[in-house]
């Protein structure tokens, strides 16, 4: 199935050729990074003939943001064709969010990255996208596609986590997302560990069945005082995983869930697998 290029009626294109030490990449728009492997396969055996046509933005100071072809205009580099033209689709009076949605449109059957679509919907205004890097940021956090302390690159685990929560009596949907990010920054600070995507998944996981009843503080403590931190969790719900099967983020929440019934008299949470299987 082709998927449709976006309709932007109110652009024209045109082909003309443009010179490649104008064109650049707007990492907010064009989100996927070079493929050099790609590049360096095929210096030896570049072919003018075979570049097709890449696709631009021409921007009000002169230059052209690269939409598509970027490894191909790389190439050209490569070969020492910085000072020549190429011919190039050409797009005129996009905004940021349009090019954006236009970088998608041609990207969407290809080996982009989750992390790198996501940070492109970003750009063009996808509420969903929007809404969760507000989160994501309002709880002290940054979305980067390096793991590192205070950065998160578990794009899909924030995502499963929107989806999965309830809307509230506004239409909101981000609450268990909200604490989960809370529980786990609590537990653990703002380390890598913590922004692990299984984890995020188990602590959403238990947060969205059992928000009403959950003592947040005392599960936290719990987490807290965990030998081995957020990898200790992970280690133990990767061996449950081995053992009893299960997805991994559902072993963490099953994990968390025991951890949380440990030495407690009263408010005890149901089994995980005995309430809904092993998800």
């Amino acid at each position: 199935m082709v998927t449709p290029e976006p309709v932007l009626n109110q652009h024209a294109s045109t082909i003309d050729w443009v010179p490649i030490n104008k064109i650049h990449t707007d990492h907010d728009v064009n989100t996927r990074p070079v493929d050099f492997t790609w590049v360096d396969k095929r210096v030896n055996t570049f072919d003018a003939d075979k570049l097709g046509v890449p696709i631009v933005s021409a921007r009000a100071n002169g230059t052209f943001a690269c939409l598509d072809g970027q490894n191909r205009i790389e190439l050209c580099r490569r070969v020492g064709w910085g000072d020549q033209k190429i011919e190039c689709r050409i797009f005129t009076g996009l905004t940021k969010a349009e090019e954006a949605t236009l970088f998608l449109g041609h990207n969407d059957n290809r080996q982009v990255g989750s992390f790198h679509k996501f940070a492109a919907r970003i750009t063009a205004g996808d509420s969903d996208a929007v809404a969760i890097n507000n989160i994501v940021t309002k709880a002290g956090w940054e979305l980067s596609y390096f793991v590192a302390d205070k950065r998160i690159a578990a794009v899909a685990a924030l995502e499963a986590i929107w989806k999965a929560s309830p809307l509230d009596e506004t239409g909101y949907r981000g609450a268990t997302l909200e604490a989960t990010l809370a529980i786990a920054t609590e537990a653990w600070g703002h380390s890598a560990d913590a922004a692990n995507g299984q984890i995020l998944r188990g602590i959403g996981g238990v947060i969205n069945r059992h928000s009403n009843i959950i003592d947040t503080a005392g599960l936290v403590r719990k987490l807290a005082q965990h030998r081995g931190g957020a990898m200790g969790l992970l280690a133990d719900a990767r061996g449950l995983h081995n053992f009893a099967g299960g997805t991994v983020g559902s072993c963490v929440a099953e994990c968390i869930v025991r951890l949380y019934n440990s030495h407690r008299r009263t408010g005890a949470l149901p089994p995980w697998r005995a309430e809904r299987g092993s998800d």
